[in-house]
């Protein structure tokens, strides 16, 4: 079987983060925005570009100049007993779950795990077929996976991951 091997999450250097957060000022007419890597966007009427630095900047046709920083703090999470990488702060679709240890994240998706046996757990919002998540090197527990909801309501949760925070850490 050999030793497992594990993959690990870089920082990204060019980021690009949605937001209604920017300065405008009057866009002067230089092309250098065009030299710049990126895509336009024609529903939005943006240039959007990526530099050479860790911040955005949008540029509109209209002749205004939108800037935006990356006030968003890039966070890796491991497995809390051997460090392995399992996800990112961008990954989180929710900081307000219960686990069986206390507070969880809801994970849109999560890396160097194992899925153990499949079994029906009731919860508050109501039952579910789940599986719990391990570290795929020292095969902790850090959670579980949604595969069904019985609620339609709860549809939304299924493939999503919880990661506890009592076994993960963060790996900055």
């Amino acid at each position: 079987m050999g030793l497992p091997s594990s993959y690990y999450i870089e920082y990204p250097s060019d980021t690009v983060i949605p937001t209604n957060d920017f300065t405008c000022d009057d866009y002067n007419d230089s092309l250098d925005h065009l030299l710049l890597p990126g895509f336009y966007d024609p529903a939005t009427d943006l240039q959007i570009t990526y530099p050479r630095s860790r911040s955005v900047r949008l540029f509109q046709s209209s002749k205004r100049k939108r800037s935006v920083t990356n006030k968003y703090k890039f966070t890796t999470y491991g497995c809390s007993n051997c460090r392995t990488h399992l996800s990112t702060s961008w990954e989180i679709m929710s900081k307000d779950y219960r686990g069986k240890t206390g507070d969880a994240y809801l994970m849109d998706n999560v890396i160097n795990v194992v899925e153990a046996n499949v079994e029906t757990r009731s919860m508050i919002t109501g039952a579910y077929l789940v599986c719990d998540i391990c570290c795929h090197w020292c095969k902790n527990v850090v959670g579980w996976k949604y595969l069904q909801s019985t609620n339609i309501d709860q549809r939304y949760k299924e493939g999503k991951y919880i990661l506890e925070l009592k076994t993960i850490c963060v790996c900055d």
